[in-house]
Parts: C-alpha cells; sequence; structure tokens
C-alpha cells in the first residue's frame, strides 16, 4: 500500500525550487520510480531511479504556480519491481526560506574535558560553532590550561565561539544572549534519527517564530559535544536547499536571522530593589559583587549575602528611632500583608497608622500586625503606642482556627478546608493540641505550630519587611524621591570573601569567590619529585610572589618566585623536590601573594609505604555532635574537630547544612582553619535563638573541603526547645 506525503523540504538551486514528496509503502522492491500530478504540479514521469533518503523516497516536485499554504489535490503513481502502485493525497505547499540552527553549548559547571572536547571538534571541522553558556566556565579553564586561552580568543574572534550571558565577561566581548533555551539531547542511534529528529523539532518550533529562523541547542550540556550535529550539518546541505541546518551560534540566530532578542531578566529581588534605591539616596555603591554571587551561590550563602544587603539597605533609608515601625515593599505593586518587627526589650504597645488603632499580637519582644497597602516601591511609617491592653495570645478551646480564607479543623486522620484561599495540605500535628486566639490570627499547637492570619491570602512568608525606625513622609515610594547630593556611605554589602585564603581550584567546592579572581596559581604534578607551578592573570596586569610551603624533612630548588604578568598573562616554572624516607601523604602548598586575599593550591604527594599496610587517613571527622539543643534567648556551640594523618598543614573550609527554616538561627555558613600536620582543628559553628524564636528542630551536616578532599559529618540534630 503506497503512502505519499508532502513536506516542508525542497531541493534544486534556489532560482527553481522542487518541493519533495514523500513516499512510503512495504512492498517496494527494485529501482523505484514515481511521478506526481495534479492541478499545477508538475513532476518528471520518466526521471531516473528514487534515492531512498531520511523520510523515506523522496520525489522532488514543481509546485511554483501555487502559494505557500495551498492545499492541492494530488496523486502519486510509483513503479518498482513489485509492480504499480496509486494513491491521492493533499499536497501541502511548503515555505522555504527557513534556517534551522544547530548550538552546540557546554555549560559552567561542565568538567573541563567536556569543554575541551567542544574545542577539539572545532579545530577538527570548521563547520562546528559552540556556546559557553557562562564565564564562569572559562576563568577556572583558563586557570588550569592558561596555554589555551589564546585558542579560545582566537575561536571567539573568528565567531566559531560564543560566551553567552555574563556581564562580567573576562574575554571582553558583550554577550548577545543572558541566557540559552534548553533544545533537544538529540540522542538518535543514525544520522537519519537524528535529522529525523531535528526535523519534527523544526516543523513544532516554526509555527511560533517571528522570522524564518528556529535555534535548537543540541546535547548535554555538561558533556562532550553531540556526535550527529556536524554530521547533519554536512550531509543536509548535501540533500536539501530549504530549510537550512548549519551548525551556529546564538548570535547567529538573533542577529543575523532579525530576530528580536529576548530581554536580560531584571534582578526584582528585595535586596536589589532596596540596594538601588539606597545607592541613589545616599551615595553608597550599590553591591554588584554580592548580588552577583548570590545569583550562583549554594542557597544558605544566597540568603545570608541578600540578607546582608537589605539590613544594611533598609538601615540607610530608615532613620534610627524605637517609637515606630516602617514597613517596605519592593514589589512593583501595592502589598497588604503581616508583618513583625523585634524589639530591644518587652513593651505593651499597640500599632497605629494616621491616628487609626491597628489589630496588635504582642508576643514577648514581637510585635506584628497587619500592614495594608503598602505603597509599590515604597513605605509606610507606623507608630507604637504604649497601653495596657494585653495585645498577647489567648487560649481558646476546640479543635479549630479560621481565618479570613481559611478554617482549619483537627482531625487525626484529615484537616483541609480553605474559604477562598488555596487548599491546605494537612499539617502534620500529633495531640495534645491547644488553640490560641490573637487581634490578627490564630494559631493551633501541637506537635508544631500552624498559624492562619486574618486578611492574607497566603501561608508563605511575608512580602514586606519591617524595621524599627521611621521615615518622612509618613508613605511614599522611592522612585518619587528626588536624589540629592550625598557623601558616600557604608557598602552595602560585603566586597571580599567571608573566609580565607581561597582555594585555587575554587569551583570544585563554590562559585568564584565575592569580588571576583583576578589572579590564580596552580600546582601540577609532573612526577613524584617535580611539579609545575603556573601563576595566571585573569584581570589587568598582575605582580606578586608565589611561596612553596613543604612538610618537614622536604627540600625543594625554590621556595619563592616574583611574577609579574601582563594583563592575561601567565609564568610556569618547575621545581625539583627532595622527599624524606617517612611513608604517607606529604601535602605540598603554592600560595600566591600579592591580592587582597591569599590564593593557594594544594597537591597531595605520597612517599610509598615500607610495608602492606593500610595507608593513614588523609583526613577524618574526629568529633562532631549528635543534638545541639538551645532555649531562646539561649545560644550554644556546634563544634567539628577534624583530624588528618598528613605530614603536613591542610587548609580546610567546613559549611554547615541545614534546612531554610533553620538558617536564622545557626552558623556561620562556612568557616575555615588551617589543619595542622597530624593534628587536630575544632571548627566552630553557633546555634543562637532569640528570644522571639519558634522551638523546633532541624537536621544539620557539616561539610569539610581541604582542597580536592572532601569529608561530611554524621547528621546533627539542631533543636530550639519549648
Amino acid at each position: 500500500m503506497i503512502a505519499a506525503e508532502s513536506t516542508e523540504l525542497f531541493v534544486g538551486p534556489r532560482t527553481a525550487l522542487l518541493q519533495v514528496v514523500r513516499l512510503t509503502s512495504p512492498a517496494l522492491s527494485g529501482p523505484v520510480h514515481a511521478h506526481v500530478s495534479g492541478p499545477g504540479l508538475h513532476s518528471p514521469r520518466h526521471g531516473g531511479s528514487l534515492v531512498l533518503g531520511p523520510f523515506g523516497y523522496e520525489l522532488a516536485v514543481d509546485v511554483s504556480e501555487h502559494p505557500p499554504g495551498s492545499v492541492v489535490p494530488a496523486q502519486a503513481v510509483v513503479r518498482s519491481g513489485s509492480g504499480e502502485e496509486s494513491c491521492t493525497f493533499s499536497l501541502v505547499v511548503g515555505s522555504p526560506g527557513w534556517t534551522v540552527h544547530l548550538v552546540g553549548h557546554v555549560a559552567g559547571d561542565a568538567p573541563f574535558d567536556a569543554l575541551r572536547a567542544h574545542l577539539d571538534l572545532a579545530l577538527t571541522d570548521p563547520a562546528y560553532r559552540f556556546a559557553v553558556t557562562s564565564v564562569e566556565l572559562l576563568q577556572p579553564y583558563w586557570d588550569m590550561f592558561p596555554q589555551h586561552r589564546s585558542l579560545l580568543l582566537r575561536l571567539i574572534s573568528e565567531g566559531r565561539v560564543e560566551v553567552v550571558g555574563s556581564e562580567s565577561n573576562v574575554v571582553g566581548v558583550a554577550p548577545v544572549l543572558s541566557s540559552l533555551p534548553s533544545g533537544p539531547s538529540l540522542a538518535a542511534s543514525s544520522l537519519g534519527e537524528a535529522e529525523r529528529s531535528v526535523y519534527s523539532s523544526f516543523l513544532e518550533l516554526r509555527s511560533g517564530a517571528l522570522a524564518p529562523h528556529v535555534m535548537l541547542p543540541v546535547g548535554a550540556d555538561r558533556d562532550a559535544p553531540n556526535p550527529w550535529v556536524t554530521a547533519i550539518h554536512h550531509d543536509w546541505s548535501a540533500r536539501y536547499t530549504w530549510p537550512r541546518i548549519v551548525c551556529s551560534l546564538p548570535r547567529d540566530y538573533y542577529v543575523r536571522g532579525s530576530v528580536p532578542l529576548p530581554r536580560a531578566p531584571l534582578d526584582d529581588s528585595p535586596a536589589a530593589v532596596f540596594a538601588s534605591h539606597a545607592a541613589r539616596l545616599t551615595g553608597a555603591s550599590f553591591p554588584s559583587a554580592a548580588l552577583s554571587r548570590a545569583a550562583l551561590a549554594h542557597p544558605r550563602e544566597a540568603f545570608d549575602l541578600q540578607s546582608d544587603v537589605v539590613s544594611r539597605s533598609l538601615e540607610a533609608l530608615t532613620s534610627s528611632v524605637d517609637s515606630s515601625v516602617v514597613v517596605w515593599n519592593s514589589l512593583p505593586s501595592a502589598c497588604t500583608d503581616i508583618v513583625s518587627v523585634h524589639l530591644p526589650y518587652e513593651r505593651n504597645v499597640h500599632v497605629e497608622f494616621d491616628g487609626a488603632v491597628l489589630p496588635t499580637l504582642v508576643d514577648g519582644v514581637t510585635v506584628t500586625f497587619l500592614a495594608r497597602d503598602v505603597p509599590a516601591r515604597g513605605w509606610r511609617t507606623y507608630e507604637l503606642v504604649e497601653d495596657n491592653v494585653d495585645h498577647g495570645w489567648q487560649r481558646g478551646y476546640g479543635t479549630e482556627i479560621a481565618s479570613t480564607h481559611y478554617v482549619l479543623s483537627y482531625d487525626p486522620i484529615a484537616s483541609l478546608v480553605a474559604v477562598d484561599g488555596p487548599a491546605l495540605e494537612a499539617p502534620r500535628l500529633v495531640g495534645p493540641i491547644s488553640v490560641w486566639h490573637s487581634e490578627v490570627g490564630e494559631k493551633m499547637v501541637g506537635s508544631t505550630t500552624f498559624t492562619l492570619w486574618n486578611d492574607v491570602g497566603h501561608l508563605g512568608p511575608s512580602s514586606l519587611h519591617a524595621v524599627l525606625g521611621s521615615r518622612s513622609p509618613a508613605s511614599g515610594t522611592l522612585p518619587s524621591v528626588a536624589a540629592r547630593l550625598a557623601l558616600a556611605g557604608p557598602p552595602l554589602g560585603p566586597v571580599s570573601p567571608a573566609v580565607t585564603p581561597v582555594f585555587a581550584r575554587y569551583w570544585l567546592h563554590e562559585p568564584a569567590p565575592l569580588g571576583g579572581l583576578p589572579a590564580n596559581v596552580h600546582l601540577e604534578v609532573l612526577g613524584p619529585t617535580r611539579l609545575r607551578v603556573v601563576a595566571v592573570s585573569d584581570g589587568s596586569k598582575f605582580s606578586g610572589v608565589v611561596r612553596l610551603s613543604l612538610p618537614d624533612g622536604w627540600s625543594s630548588s625554590w621556595t619563592e618566585l616574583p611574577v609579574s604578568l601582563p594583563a592575561g598573562g601567565h609564568v610556569s616554572a618547575e621545581v625539583q623536590l627532595e622527599p624524606p624516607r617517612t611513608p604517607g601523604c606529604h601535602p605540598v602548598r603554592a600560595t600566591l601573594e600579592g591580592l587582597p586575599f591569599e590564593v593557594y593550591d594544594v597537591a597531595l604527594l605520597t612517599v610509598p609505604e615500607w610495608d602492606a599496610d593500610d595507608p593513614v587517613e588523609v583526613l577524618w571527622v574526629a568529633s562532631s555532635p549528635s543534638h545541639v539543643s538551645v532555649r531562646p534567648g539561649e545560644s550554644a556551640l556546634l563544634r567539628v574537630v577534624m583530624a588528618s594523618g598528613a605530614h603536613g598543614d591542610l587548609p580546610v573550609q567546613a559549611r554547615l547544612l541545614s534546612p531554610r527554616s533553620s538558617w536564622e538561627f545557626a552558623g556561620p555558613f562556612c568557616v575555615g582553619g588551617l589543619l595542622p600536620a597530624q593534628g587536630r582543628l575544632p571548627l566552630d559553628f553557633t546555634l543562637a535563638a532569640p528570644s522571639w524564636a519558634t522551638p523546633g528542630t532541624w537536621p544539620a551536616v557539616v561539610r569539610v573541603s581541604a582542597g580536592d578532599l572532601v569529608r561530611t559529618t554524621a547528621p546533627i540534630r539542631l533543636e530550639v526547645a519549648g
């Protein structure tokens, strides 16, 4: 049974295009001849035998008498060794002129060998182009392989490599695209299957295209190039005129295709909004480094950085008094939400705005109230007025609480009711339970606490920020406040790493250090007693010194190397080592001095054991607590002790990993220290519960890194006891 189908494929010269009709049948054998007839359709009746292509037997038809999109009744006649067959079908006249841009790409967290594979393919096949989706990959790669810097710069200048999505572009090329959309993995067992996959994606995407161009990022972004991408480029061009399928860069799609460039997403986080206005109105510098790192950092570190920026910005925008509260709104529209502020000491107060008394909850030193219609990107100032009324939680009865939007009834089996808000998930409450009422909401307390606030249709954290202080006038918007000449205020965010020295191969554990890393050092092991030291400049010219730190008993051909590097330059020097006879692991450190902070790399060299005993462990957790508990208003030490069997000092960094709800109590996120040779090092964190803290428990672990080595403690239970 023969079947015919029109395609969007065209062959022949662009001045005399022919549309491809696909012919399929399970019974065709031997040479295949065919023609298509219909009104205004022409195909050769006595042409050569058809070639089997990626889409079946392909017959070229002249459709020039019809505009694209026309539907023409047609008949296909096919002759082969098995006889003659015919069928009727509707030929949809295609639209020539389309281009499919295949974009190979490698992501910022890809292994170095993946980037190297893309480079090798570009050098092997001039048709291949690829995008690097983050400069955060290029700097580490250049630090490790500075000899490839000139090659990458040449490919970028030739338009064969494009860096996407970083304003702080180390190569000095402004990125066209802020981010690369996802694309098909293009997994296929044959070239034909890969071509059919690309064609299918083209048909799906062209309906929403604003110009006759489609971009397909292909392959996984952490792997080597897709094995079919260049084969498709060459084979397709030999078969078809339209659509063109070519290896491209994102800029080829947007610029040459005249496709409207998508707008880069704006940072509309509270930290960015408040900091931009604080910088404009006070003269303080905008915390670009802190917010750039927050966009890439571990969520805990991002929380700490953004909280710091918000705190500093609102402090700069708010006058310091304790008789009023300023509620700030970073959103682009007016907002009504519950806010809380913590007083320095207990006071019996209620909240007023413009002389009107507002429902108020006073819970110890915490004052909570409903802030209505706080202006977009603006503020409202509320007064704290002393009185003798009890505004605290009042003990209630029953097993039900309610707010304007929700009703929650306790049932050991099920508890889930919404009045006009989104449906509630049944909270995990274990009896006995108690019910409490206040002027602004109600709560149910069991094994945990579940609170419903009046006039708030969500259960998440507040979108508003409350700060003790005042601002005149009592209400306003920040964009409407005119800037005036002001002396530069204190910085609105941190400008350098909190923990130093910085590990040279930082990308194994975290993003680039806060403020960037304009120079770096790298140790390459050439043999048991030979090292190569490489110093590189990733910014402007750099002068400094590299110092070697050797374990006891070792000697070297040099221990100090002055370096003077041009912008983007590098220098290397070999060092010959004389080891002792002591078996075990011996760390050798290279430290780069000349930056605001030290940068180091470490190589773990081994002197073989004399006998068959297992080697001594290099790094391990000597002790860590299983449980740390405090009460509100108290603090306790969380100490992890690390031990080392190495015959040299090891710089270490430790990170406290715990759930979001514990981040305000447990910290800091990261601490560092120098673990002495065959010694121990305490690493201290603190669980500090302010007097207003809500009781709860959280699991935590401490992850410790020493160069390439990573160790993690057993789970630790953090508790704020009731």
